[in-house]
């Protein structure tokens, strides 16, 4: 028989529809060579998944197997039950010295699901040995993928994976992350809670979902005020994937128990760790006939070749400057996502943070693919083709090579995805006797609303914003305010609440309508990079896409003027042009807004957006002689339509800009827009 044959008569492979598997012959890997694997008839493959997650530095690394070969020679493995060894010694030093502050104790199994569960097991005696008996429950985010084990399923939020399992499992609290709602499940719950356990940063199973900016930081702050433990699970977002050794660096958090595997030994042998602070260790420190004993264990815990593995996966980051050299891979593949897929028929949103991309795939018409026509798998399947492995979630394409990729990798990775995915898209379903739309048919717009921009800082786009939502509410609709990002949000990002206000939604999370809030009063692009934040166009359409699902009207305050910008390759003019929306711009009746006025018009046109027409505002009550000529000059020398001027209002409140609108302007000129 051949190898073929006898994994098709032998083999059970996980999370794999075996009827599907059992009907074509497996792709058997024999080797591999730096980041590509190399299949039993020679033919190479671009690791685009790090095998499953795991690869960091490439496949066949000579530092990484002469120290397994190293530690062959002297022995493979001796229990940590009662003894020590050396390389588990070692590696518990390097991770205490890496991790982040306050984590001081290292408990070695074998997989990411057991990182997991000891945690859960540890957080949950940890409360229990302190007399805090109630504290029985666990906090987790929806959609949450945690591991295998009944513990960490219990966690999960996933019902493909996790449902047919619910008579085995406890009972799990969970949370949308969102900050509002998480300060609202702490309000109820903070009581009876022994930990939040959450994946930071990135959620990897639930579809590569991005958590909004500050998320993980108040969680820690809640944690902190409720004394519920934070668990950290950086299973698949450790070592290196975000662009920092852990997620959790990026918004300076510590938390009580961190959860590590995967990319831990390289990708080269099953090695796991949970690493817990010196508080919580100490709670289990006393004699034999205490009972404070810890009783769980792994007989592969602390394996000998695993944690030389690892040591020497640590030194290469080291030695090769890995972390050093991310930041120019990550904005590769950003702007080649972006220039080839972000823009393709059926490719819904993409969400990078780091190397870890999920590109979501779903109808022409922007609804989800169903589970039967197997979109992701299709892709995944054609992608061989042309010599790259992929991995779906469901409709979701996931790309996460290894941090060694190259740049003409990463080129050859994102052009046989785009290729895969086009030619998946215009193949009839498995589940339809109808092709889907051909890739050359343009995606219709999905967004229903107004796109808000100024000449400058400072013109009054917020205050025309209240008055077209209370207009737009006023005319029978359900209006979301979208206002990407505000900087000078000290403490709160007040324009984005007083939209929410003048809109009448105050059941809509301020995540929701303002994703990115600053501190500092600078430019989007430079608070955001101030804040270890990178704004990207995909992450900012899925932003705005969420929003529109909770009404029928999206109204978008842009920041600044046309150009500004919010990162080096992204401009107001971009995320217009991506949502396909009306353009309203706002400008400041005063003098220089000719000059302004003319050049934004100049290139919303370069671009070909859609202009409404232009809406001056006088945003002081000091009269000057230009005021009453602005609006004539701008519309003989454009020939855009001016709707009209916004008078100065001492107190302005929703009601009032919009009786102010509609006896000022042309209000007929935004009819098809508020209608």
């Amino acid at each position: 028989m051949t190898l073929e044959e006898l994994d098709r008569s032998y083999l059970w492979h996980p999370f794999t529809p075996m009827r599907e598997w059992l009907a074509e012959p497996p792709l058997v890997i024999e080797r591999a060579d730096g980041n590509e694997l190399i299949d039993t008839q020679g033919r190479r493959y671009l690791d685009g998944v790090s095998s499953l997650w795991v690869n960091v530095h490439g496949h066949a690394h000579p530092a990484i197997s002469a120290a397994i070969a190293e530690q062959l020679a002297k022995v493979a493995h001796s229990t940590l039950l009662g003894l020590a060894s050396t390389p588990s010694i070692l590696l518990a030093q390097k991770l205490v010295a890496i991790a982040p502050p306050g984590l001081a104790r290292v408990f070695f199994s074998d997989s990411g699901s057991t990182a997991v569960e000891v945690a859960l097991k540890i957080a949950f005696q940890f409360q229990q040995l302190r007399g805090l008996s109630r504290r029985v429950k666990f906090l987790a985010l929806r959609n949450a993928y945690h591991g295998d084990t009944i513990g960490s399923v219990s966690l999960g939020g996933i019902d493909t994976f996790h449902r047919i399992f619910q008579p085995l499992l406890f009972h799990t609290l969970h949370v949308s992350p969102t900050i509002d709602e998480l300060h609202q499940a702490f309000a109820d719950h903070g009581h009876e809670l022994a930990a939040f356990v959450l994946e930071p940063l990135v959620q990897g199973a639930a579809g590569m979902l991005l958590s909004p900016p500050g998320f993980l930081r108040e969680a820690r702050s809640l944690c902190c005020k409720h004394d519920v433990l934070l668990v950290a699970d950086e299973v698949a977002t450790g070592f290196g994937r975000t662009g920092t050794m852990f997620a959790c660096q990026q918004e300076g958090v510590a938390p009580d128990l961190l959860a590590l595997a995967k990319g831990l030994s390289g990708g080269y042998l099953p090695v796991a760790a949970t690493m817990v602070s010196d508080v919580v260790f100490r709670q289990f420190l006393g004699l034999r006939e205490e009972r404070l004993t810890f009783f769980h264990g792994h007989s592969f815990g602390g394996n000998a070749l695993g944690c030389a593995a690892a040591l020497a996966s640590l030194d290469l980051f080291e030695r090769e400057q890995t972390l050093a050299n991310l930041p120019p891979k990550i904005a590769t593949l950003r702007a080649r996502l972006n220039q080839k897929i972000a823009h393709l028929p059926h490719v819904f949103e993409i969400r990078q943070k780091g190397l870890m991309v999920g590109i979501e795939l779903r109808r022409s018409d922007s609804q989800p693919y169903s589970p039967e026509d197997a979109i992701g798998a299709r892709v995944c399947r054609i992608v061989r083709r042309h010599g790259v492995i992929l991995r779906p979630l469901g409709s979701v394409v996931v790309l996460m090579p290894p941090l060694s990729i190259t740049v003409d990798q990463i080129d050859r990775l994102v052009d046989a995805t785009a290729a895969a995915i086009v030619e998946a898209a215009s193949e009839p379903s498995p589940a339809h006797s109808v092709p889907l739309s051909p890739p050359s048919q343009p995606r219709p717009a999905p967004l229903r609303g107004i796109f808000l921009v100024g000449t400058d800082t400072g013109v009054g786009k917020t205050t025309v914003a209240v008055g077209l939502l209370a207009l737009a509410r006023a005319r029978g609709l359900a209006p979301v305010p979208f206002k990407p990002v505000e900087t000078g949000a000290a403490p709160d990002p007040e324009d984005a609440l007083r939209l929410r206000c003048a809109a009448a939604r105050s059941d809509l999370a301020r995540e929701i309508i303002c994703p990115y809030a600053f501190s500092p009063p600078v430019a989007p692009a430079l608070a955001a990079e101030q804040a270890s934040t990178r704004l990207t166009l995909s992450e900012l359409l899925a932003a705005a896409r969420r929003a529109a699902a909770f009404g029928d009207f999206l109204l978008v305050e842009s920041a600044g003027g046309v150009l500004s910008p919010y990162s080096e390759d992204l401009t107001a003019a971009d995320l217009a042009a991506a949502l396909g929306l009306p353009v309203l711009l706002v400008a400041r009746n005063a003098l220089g807004t000719i000059n302004h006025s003319a050049l934004a018009i100049a290139e919303l046109r370069r671009r070909h957006l859609p202009l409404t027409g232009v809406l001056f505002v006088d945003t002081t009550a000091a009269s000057t002689p230009d005021r009453a000529h602005n609006p004539r000059l701008v519309r003989a020398l454009t020939g855009v339509p001016v709707l009209g001027t916004l008078p100065f209002l001492p107190h302005p409140t929703p009601d009032g800009i919009a009786a102010a609108l509609r006896l000022n302007l042309d209000v007929d000129l935004l009819l098809p827009t508020l209608r």
